[in-house]
């Protein structure tokens, strides 16, 4: 019989946060680092603060690094991230393809957020939250 068990295992899991964002100018911000090893299990945003004015705002959160092209809404997309309602939204309600869960088995990475105003008036505030865990 050949032997192809895994000893790849994880007892713990992580979760981080970003710093707020409060009222940033548009552009994509790095917002928690992410190990090499680590497998992403669920991204949250929070928004208390939503844009407001023309509703032209938009926001998505992605990945870079993991030795791969970037992802900016690799996460979330601007559809369901949005930043035009407060609330609490999390990537499992995503078809992104990263919604279901990242592993980041080629390198460390940055897990994004790109934001623009359009034309609102009103800025978004809110923060991110990711859970991970690393498996080497």
């Amino acid at each position: 019989m050949t032997m192809f068990q895994s000893f790849s295992a994880s007892e713990n899991f992580r979760l981080a946060r970003s710093k707020p964002l409060v009222t940033l100018a548009d552009g994509t911000y790095d917002l928690i680092m992410i190990p090499k090893y680590a497998f992403v299990m669920n991204v949250w945003f929070q928004v208390t603060q939503a844009y407001a004015g023309a509703a032209s705002g938009s926001a998505t959160i992605g990945w870079k690094g993991n030795a791969t092209t970037a992802d900016p809404d690799g996460f979330m997309d601007a559809a369901w991230a949005a930043g035009l309602v407060t609330g609490m939204k999390e990537m499992h309600g995503d078809t992104q393809p990263g919604s279901k869960g990242k592993y980041f088995s080629d390198g460390s990475g940055f897990l994004t957020i790109t934001l623009s105003k359009g034309t609102d008036t009103t800025l978004l505030i809110g923060q991110v939250f990711m859970q991970f865990s690393v498996l080497h």
